[in-house]
């Protein structure tokens, strides 16, 4: 009976958030999948050319699209499914030019305050 190797990899893809504004994509691919590969993926589910995605991670622009994650450095042991690496993009308009990125928070409860909230219950007191 031969061991597995020790070294073998329990997390064989690279799970990834991809995110611009208010959206955010989840999906796992391999590190050796390249950044072309990455944005026909992402234009198979927004419905749009790849040609006019961009993406950055961690302030680096991912601008080669032969070159794959692992050479980006984005590798499985960092993008794991319960913490996917993030990614984000940004579309190119009719003129060429890129739009800014931004990135909406994602909001929490402990965001909200008391006065946010509707009143419980019946508010008219007519005893």
């Amino acid at each position: 009976m031969h061991p597995f190797p020790t070294s073998a990899n329990p997390y064989p893809d690279c799970y990834l958030q991809i995110r611009r504004g208010k959206q955010t994509i989840f999906t796992d691919v391999s590190e050796t999948t390249t950044v072309g590969e990455l944005k026909q993926i992402l234009a198979n589910v927004l419905k749009i050319t790849p040609e006019i995605i961009a993406f950055t991670a961690k302030g680096q622009a991912l601008d080669i699209d032969g070159k794959s994650l692992l050479e980006y450095g984005i590798v499985t042991k960092e993008a794991r499914p319960q913490t996917p690496f993030q990614l984000e993009f940004v579309l190119q308009a009719d003129d060429g030019t890129f739009e800014t990125q931004e990135i909406v928070p994602y909001t929490t409860e402990n965001q909200s305050t008391a006065d946010d909230l509707p009143p419980i219950g019946n508010t008219n007191d007519s005893k």
